[in-house]
């Protein structure tokens, strides 16, 4: 054990001298998922979340209560047929009714956040 130790201590003290950081791995994890949408639904007596890492149209048949968009923008349709818009980084409040039937993410920033 104290041999694993030192030399543990060894490598870090080296690496803090030659300006070696690990971190860099560990920030783009949290930049990438602080880009991804966030969907926030009723599911029974919890609020529960759907991730959505990619653009496209997402069916859905649920009582949504917020959307985070991350880097995304895009629209919820809810089942009276609203669109409700979203841009980059837009939180949005759904209030459980009505019924969120799609989330569609686009490919590229939407024309109404130009």
């Amino acid at each position: 054990m104290k041999v694993t130790a030192k030399v543990l201590s060894t490598i870090g003290a080296i690496g803090i001298a030659a300006g070696i950081v690990a971190a860099p791995t560990a920030a783009s994890a949290t930049q990438r998922a602080a880009g991804d949408l966030k969907y926030y639904y009723e599911c029974g007596t919890s609020i529960c979340v759907k991730t959505i890492t990619t653009w496209g149209s997402f069916g859905l048949n649920s009582y949504g209560d917020h959307l985070y968009a991350g880097g995304w923008s895009g629209y919820v349709r809810v089942s009276t047929g609203k669109k409700i818009y979203f841009c980059d980084w837009e939180t949005i409040q759904l209030q459980l009714e009505p019924k969120v039937t799609e989330i569609f993410v686009s490919r590229l920033k939407a024309s109404w956040c130009q």
